[in-house]
């Protein structure tokens, strides 16, 4: 999977850096629909954010989420990206195995 790790005001840790990695893993499944991502880590002080940018065909989905630690933020981002993408895909496929 294609993406970009992107680190704002924060140095990410080898093991947030693997945890990005086996998650990205997990994205093969929406292979054909994504083009690349986008993950931004912005830590200001103690609050850590996270932002996904999903780039699909002529469509872009994001999620964000804001908190304490960038595991948590990073790991409740990608859930939501990963919803919203298999909503995109639940709209776009037809349910008869045509596309």
């Amino acid at each position: 999977m294609d993406y970009k790790l992107i680190t704002r005001h924060f140095d990410a840790s080898k093991e947030l850096q693997n945890q990005i990695d086996k998650k990205m893993e997990k994205m093969v499944k929406f292979d054909k629909w994504i083009n690349h991502l986008d993950i931004i880590i912005n830590g200001e002080g103690d609050r850590k954010s996270t932002e996904i940018n999903a780039f699909l065909e002529h469509k872009q989905i994001n999620a964000k989420v804001e908190g304490m630690d960038a595991y948590n933020t990073f790991a409740k981002a990608f859930l939501k990206i990963e919803r919203q993408i298999k909503e995109f895909e639940s709209r776009v496929t037809d349910h008869h195995g045509y596309r």
